[in-house]
């Protein structure tokens, strides 16, 4: 993919940070959109080619609007990196409805919101990159996850689905599975992380699995994809004794 105008949602901090100024610094035009201006703002001053928007993926009169600032501004969205979320630990048995509101409301919802009008405006430009960033914890049930793996899930499958239904009309989708990165979310975990990994190596290898192949799924570490998709194909009985060990000791 040659460079051209990229759309990240998140892209105020963290992964979606990170993406922005590695696209910008090999040639791309970048909007980034978050719900903190302070936080664009700071990204933007890396480079002359980086654009804040604010916005709130909650909001899906603001989201079209976004939209058509961004087109009349840079003239097209060739890519698109939904990267919003929300996350938070939560105890064991925990399944307040309000937790799992804000929870679905920016990871699932928010992508859903944007979906429809992003993908109108690149079937009216002959095509574009329509990608979400899910997560690992996507791949099964995570404890004390319930919330974010369940929305990560929802994303994978929504994405899959989307595949095949939008080749035809030039749209490629992508699906982005991380591992832990260091980042504000991952700050919030109070337990042990394997495999964390540096944001800047988290970006570079989310920017060239999009711009140099066209695959549907990039997952990073390898080590832990691999443990999280072997864990995932256990048969039942031996999958919830295996979940049942990371549950905290009472």
């Amino acid at each position: 993919m040659k460079p051209g105008v990229a759309w990240i949602i998140g892209g105020g901090s963290g992964i979606g940070a990170a993406v922005a100024k590695l696209l910008a610094a090999r040639g791309w035009t970048v909007a980034i959109s978050g719900r903190r201006q302070e936080k664009l703002g700071e990204v933007a001053k890396a480079n002359l080619a980086i654009r804040p928007y604010v916005l709130d993926v909650t909001d899906s009169n603001a989201i079209k609007a976004t939209i058509q600032s961004v087109v009349a501004d840079l003239g097209r969205i060739d890519l698109f990196i939904f990267g919003a979320a929300a996350w938070q630990p939560m105890d064991v048995g925990d399944y307040a409805f309000e937790k799992f509101e804000k929870v679905i409301d920016t990871n699932y919802l928010g992508l859903l919101r944007i979906a429809d009008p992003l993908l109108k405006q690149m079937e009216s430009q002959g095509g574009g990159h329509f990608a979400a960033i899910a997560s690992v914890a996507g791949y099964f049930g995570l404890p004390r996850s319930a919330a974010y793996s369940s929305t990560k899930a929802g994303i994978i499958n929504l994405l899959e689905t989307m595949r095949a239904e939008l080749a035809p009309r030039n749209i490629t989708v992508r699906m982005i599975a991380p591992g832990f990165v260091k980042s504000e979310l991952t700050d919030k975990n109070d337990f042990p992380m394997p495999f964390l990994m540096e944001t800047d190596d988290a970006a570079r290898r989310i920017v060239d699995g999009l711009t140099r192949s066209d695959r549907f799924e990039i997952a990073f570490p390898k080590r832990m994809v691999w443990l999280m998709k072997t864990i995932r194909w256990l048969p039942y009985p031996v999958f919830f004794w295996l979940t049942g060990k990371m549950l905290p000791k009472q």
